[in-house]
């Protein structure tokens, strides 16, 4: 076992959260949820995550010190999400055990599983953490100042390409886990592509998105949030993105700039222009970066990573085909798109439950956001950045593979159903959400201790 130096340090601030400010380690594992390169510990060749280390010190603090969560309101679609989540969990493990039994499960399995009931439960116990205003600013500020250093990151790796100067990886891209060591990658000869604190280029383009669609909805529909403390980091973030050379990102940018076009156009053309203009300039001062965007785009059609990801779809379905209820248990299969995936893993049964709980998380939001827009107008925006933020990360997913060893997806996950619950909480004694709107606060929920922290 190996404590890296970047876990030194995490495992000494999640120690001092712990005892000092338990409510910030939510924030933390907001903020290193994108560092997918860097491990805290190395057993051989697994990486120990930093998110899974302060996710231990949230819980085990939690536990001593009788909070086992924060004091929180939910809505009843928040509690409805979470069944739904969980019955998807349920039905991950149902398919493991049964396939284990039937047909033998090798050790790549159980730790395929374990990583996804974990981005899980991750999720459940943030979408509670943030449940109330003021935790669900700080893990924002935290989503922004993340995106934020892992642009800077990004660029001081390609600054260090192109000035000659040795890049110290091993600072944050120290994990020993398979395909951790693909930071180091050349999209043409003299171009560098950026992987920042990631496994690789695609991961960190998924990773930026994920604020870069937030932030960029945010400054669109919101007049107010059009300063420099939202702005430059936005542009900064999807600068980065752009000159990842990853062909994951340009996707994802051009899902984004179609979510926005229609509500916002002039602001996106604004947004979008500055990174074009950006990606202008890198075009003009490095000379091979025409073929490298070439390489990672239109060239892909012709070989590389489209026709090797492509290639794993046809398998994938063939699994299914044989086995289409529950699939063959989770880690089976590790197709480039999300819908094979599933299919392929979890069969119908788990594959519509997932879409379920994605499908109620999405509607839940846009209920809450369209009741309540006249008195909570700074949370219905956060409610539709984070509703693009995850509708680009989804689109992507179908199209490079669901990253869900990494847990940014879940912080975000976490976010999306944890804004609704803030709308309805707020605005109980000002405006119904429905009806038949029912609040839940955590003294009525039983396990759940009232007492802030």
């Amino acid at each position: 076992m190996e404590i890296t130096l970047a876990g030194g340090v995490i495992i000494s601030l999640g120690l001092l959260l712990s005892i000092v400010s338990q409510r910030r380690l939510a924030q933390c594992i907001v903020f290193f949820s994108s560092f997918s390169g860097t491990a805290v510990l190395n057993f051989g060749d697994y990486g120990m995550a930093p998110a899974v280390v302060l996710l231990a010190f949230l819980l085990t603090a939690s536990l001593l010190s009788g909070r086992l969560l924060v004091s929180a309101c939910v809505s009843e679609n928040h509690l409805i999400v979470g069944l739904l989540m969980i019955s998807f969990m349920v039905i991950v493990v149902v398919s493991c055990l049964w396939n284990g039994a039937v047909h033998g499960l090798v050790s790549l399995q159980v730790t395929q599983t374990g990583y996804l009931l974990f981005g899980i439960c991750l999720a459940l116990v943030l979408s509670i953490e943030f449940s109330t205003v003021e935790r669900l600013e700080a893990g924002l500020f935290s989503l922004r100042a993340a995106a934020t250093f892992i642009s800077l990151w990004g660029i001081f790796q390609a600054v260090c390409y192109y000035a000659g100067v040795e890049y110290p990886a091993s600072l944050f891209n120290n994990s020993k886990s398979h395909f951790a060591d693909m930071y180091d990658q050349r999209a043409a000869e003299g171009v560098v592509r950026i992987a920042s604190v990631a496994t690789e280029p695609s991961f960190m383009s998924m990773s930026l998105m994920i604020f870069g669609a937030f932030g960029a909805t945010v400054v669109s529909i919101d007049p107010d949030r059009r300063t420099k403390p939202w702005v430059i980091p936005v542009i900064l973030t999807l600068a980065t993105v752009a000159l990842s050379t990853s062909s994951t990102g340009y996707f994802g940018l051009a899902i984004l700039c179609l979510l926005l076009a229609r509500r916002a156009p002039m602001s996106t053309l604004a947004v979008f222009g500055s990174v074009a203009v950006l990606g202008g300039i890198w075009l003009a001062l490095v000379p091979t970066a025409q073929d490298a965007l070439y390489n990672m785009t239109l060239g892909k059609f012709e070989g590389g990573t489209y026709v090797e990801r492509s290639g794993t779809f046809a398998p994938a379905i063939e699994l299914f085909a044989k086995q289409p209820w529950i699939g063959f248990g989770w880690g089976a299969d590790f197709s480039y798109s999300i819908v094979t995936l599933m299919l392929a893993n979890v069969g119908i049964v788990g594959s519509a439950l997932f879409l379920f709980a994605i499908l109620g998380t999405l509607i839940s939001s846009k209920m809450a956001r369209t009741a309540l827009a006249a008195s909570t107008s700074h949370l219905t925006v956060y409610a539709q950045a984070a509703e693009n933020a995850f509708l680009v990360y989804l689109a992507e997913s179908v199209v490079s593979g669901f990253k869900y060893v990494v847990a940014d997806i879940w912080c975000l996950w976490a976010i999306v159903i944890a804004i609704p619950s803030c709308l309805a909480c707020m605005n109980e004694d000002i405006v119904p959400l429905r009806s038949d709107a029912r609040i839940w606060r955590s003294e009525s929920i039983p396990g759940l201790n009232s007492r802030q922290v």
